[in-house]
């Protein structure tokens, strides 16, 4: 049988290194900067004293840190042409899973965090492998996952559990650590994307599947890797959710798999795939913290807030659609 040849193949891909396909997400990625620049500008006239303040740019930060976590998961995901809708459950499943270690079993917090840190990787692993290796589509996989963990969460922590390793509480420079830790880890993930030959693989998967296996890129292995690293982000956002609140809640993660998808589409990543960087996730995250913090200023009901999140998130998907047909 002839051999393939191992060449890259022939689609194009928006990876953030070759230099001449840098503009149109760069582009993207400032176009929303400038957006969040100018809300920021606006507010702090409208608002000098209550949104500019220490307390609350301190706030905007702190509660930013979760989604941030799962929205870096989340672009490196989508940029191979996945998504991943258990990712909030998952966070609370790990963190009362834990909490549990914890408190009722008494384990030390280091092995207790990295017990839980295995069975978020073992859920992603599951969810890999349906998808890459039984050919589920990840939007059933991940709905039925996402029920099963909301589940075992309820299950093994009720409604909330206590969190003793509060290690998430403490503060560099005046930020909390969880602000830290989303900054290391997205440096991490960006350097993997934009600078290692493996993780820039799945450009080429999230472009086109079929010209990757041809080439000789191994798509089933790193779909199920994805969804791995994506399970145990998860699980690390979710437990340093529940050591900041010294609480690990069953239901703390509902909704927000959406809000990191919408963060990431904001921020270049497609649902098509194979576009998107880690810096335009975080500012996707920051534009959606900032846009809660301001609707909360200015006191529009909780009602309403869920109403304009969801137009965003409409309205970031019809922008990537529409993106799409003029590229075609």
């Amino acid at each position: 049988m002839p051999e393939v040849a191992r060449a890259q193949p022939s689609v194009q891909v928006d990876t953030p290194s070759p230099r001449k396909l840098r503009l149109p997400a760069f582009s993207r990625e400032l176009g929303l900067a400038a957006l969040t620049l100018f809300i920021v500008i606006l507010f702090s006239i409208l608002y000098p004293y209550s949104f500019m303040s220490v307390a609350n740019l301190n706030a905007i930060l702190r509660n930013l840190a979760f989604q941030g976590i799962l929205a870096i998961g989340m672009m490196m995901l989508m940029v191979g042409g996945s998504f991943d809708l258990s990712v909030g459950a998952m966070a609370s499943l790990i963190g009362v899973i834990t909490g549990r270690l914890l408190t009722s079993w008494n384990w030390p917090a280091p092995l207790a965090i990295l017990a839980g840190l295995a069975v978020a990787a073992m859920g992603g692993f599951f969810n890999g492998f349906v998808v890459a290796k039984v050919r589920v589509n990840a939007l059933i996989t991940t709905l039925g996952t996402l029920g099963m963990f909301q589940g075992l969460a309820l299950l093994i922590g009720g409604p909330s559990v206590p969190f003793e390793a509060r290690f998430a509480q403490a503060k560099f420079l005046g930020v909390q650590l969880p602000v830290w830790l989303m900054a290391g880890l997205a440096l991490v993930a960006h350097y993997g994307l934009a600078h290692t030959r493996f993780f820039r693989q799945y450009y080429y998967i999230g472009s086109n599947a079929k010209a990757a296996h041809l080439s000789g890129i191994n798509v089933e292995r790193l779909q199920m890797l994805s969804f791995t690293i994506m399970g145990v982000i998860a699980g690390f956002a979710g437990i340093v959710f529940a050591s900041r609140l010294a609480s690990a809640s069953s239901t703390v993660g509902r909704g927000a798999e959406l809000q990191a998808i919408t963060a990431a589409i904001l921020g270049g990543a497609s649902l098509t795939g194979g576009k998107g960087t880690i810096w335009g996730a975080m500012i996707g995250v920051f534009f959606m913290a900032l846009m809660q913090n301001v609707l909360i200023i200015s006191r529009v009901s909780s009602e309403w807030q869920e109403i304009i999140v969801g137009a965003v998130l409409v309205l970031a998907v019809a922008l990537d659609s529409v993106m799409n047909r003029k590229r075609l």
